[in-house]
């Protein structure tokens, strides 16, 4: 009797969703949502007046010039090129207009989860960032369902494997934040919680944010975000 044909195993699913490179970019953006729900759970939801106030359960739609050819083009060179000094552990040093970030995040399939929730603008080294995130990853059972629809001004940098915020400024839902949830002392205590909490996760998931271990630095300097790769 003929022996059996060897079953041959079956091709390994083709993964979907965002590459880690896309999540480690989308975190400049992810981290930021973060802090607003830190913000919004620095006292104001004790109530179910402030959580009526400050959130709101439908997204926002946040418009965004749309690039033209030439500028889509642009971003998408200076994406290539970090994404090649980081294959290649060059260290260089690319820059990104608020125009680059915007067209990519509209643009880009990798970063589809932020299109039309996310808008930036830099000047006088400050981004402001008009941003709509879900809530439901907060600890408050109350924030489920809900959405953190507002603006947040900051100053940002990433050196040394460690991530710092200056927020200068914070409206949701149309309401700005008090100025005591933006002390030097409340920023401080966050930017240590939040590196803790980063490094954990990253622990967890080094695929999405392994992009950050090839950075040496990047910061919002005058009117562009200089990202510097590390040559490992």
């Amino acid at each position: 009797m003929d022996a059996p044909p060897i079953r041959q195993a079956p091709p390994p699913p083709v993964p979907s969703g965002m590459g880690c490179f896309a999540k480690g970019c989308l975190t400049l953006v992810g981290v930021v949502c973060v802090l607003g729900i830190v913000l919004i759970g620095g006292g104001l939801f004790v109530v179910n007046r402030g959580i009526n106030m400050f959130t709101t359960t439908a997204p926002a739609q946040i418009q965004t010039r749309p690039a033209t050819p030439t500028e889509l083009q642009v971003a998408k060179a200076k994406l290539d090129s970090l994404r090649s000094a980081i294959t290649n552990r060059v260290e260089t040093t690319i820059e990104f207009t608020a125009d680059d970030v915007n067209a990519l995040l509209q643009n880009e399939p990798e970063f589809r989860g932020a299109r039309n929730h996310a808008r930036v603008a830099f000047a006088n080294s400050i981004v402001s960032l008009d941003v709509s995130a879900p809530l439901d990853s907060a600890k408050w059972s109350r924030l489920k369902g809900r959405w953190f629809n507002g603006n947040i001004q900051f100053g940002f940098s990433y050196v040394d494997d460690n991530f710092n915020f200056d927020v200068r400024s914070a409206e949701a839902n149309g309401y700005p934040f008090p100025r005591a949830l933006l002390s030097a002392e409340f920023m401080q205590s966050f930017n240590r919680s939040f590196n803790d909490n980063f490094r954990r996760e990253s622990a967890k998931r080094g695929d999405a944010s392994d992009l950050w271990r090839h950075i040496r630095m990047a910061t919002v300097q005058n009117d562009k975000l200089m990202v510097t790769t590390r040559a490992l």
